[in-house]
């Protein structure tokens, strides 16, 4: 393998590392914790809300670099067609989540949690707005852990092709 294609190979694992990275960091560790250890819900609400935030960047920015990346490399790849075009298409699929969850779902759960005075725990589960927003945080919790799996799925792909060499 040539210097360009290790840098290449390289720079796919690190983004995909850091992608995926960040997310299991953010489910299982930033959100978890902010709950627990801040002293309202609203804080860690907000805390979690611009954490996710910064997130949901990454994968605006990284999703379309592994898909020039891969692009760029697609010839130099021992794999099947079918397995390369996966990978592509898993790539969108994270991308479309972190767009999802951008622009639909985080800006809606910002707007309901306004609607609701901030304090969410005093609205009745009952209530439209608060059904509306443990949806939207429901939603918003499958779309990262698909990204998640695909992402994985992924990495695996990744590494299997560039290691075919």
């Amino acid at each position: 393998m040539g210097v360009a294609q290790q840098i290449a190979a390289f720079a796919e694992v690190l983004l995909l590392g850091v992608w995926i990275g960040s997310m299991i960091f953010f489910s299982f560790a930033v959100a978890p914790s902010a709950f627990a250890v801040l002293p309202t819900r609203e804080l860690a609400g907000v805390m979690v809300t611009s954490t996710i935030g910064k997130v949901e960047l990454l994968g605006l920015v990284i999703g379309p670099l592994l898909i020039l990346i891969q692009a760029a490399s697609w010839r130099a790849r021992h794999t099947s067609k079918l397995s390369k075009s996966l990978g592509v298409i898993l790539v969108l699929v994270m991308f479309a989540a972190a767009a999802l969850s951008r622009f639909w779902i985080s800006p809606q759960m910002v707007s309901l949690r306004a609607g609701m005075g901030g304090h969410i725990d005093d609205v009745p589960l009952g209530d439209p707005l608060r059904m509306q927003f443990n949806d939207l945080h429901q939603y918003s919790m499958a779309l990262m852990g698909t990204a998640m799996i695909a992402g994985l799925v992924v990495l695996y792909l990744t590494v299997r092709s560039w290691l075919k060499r």
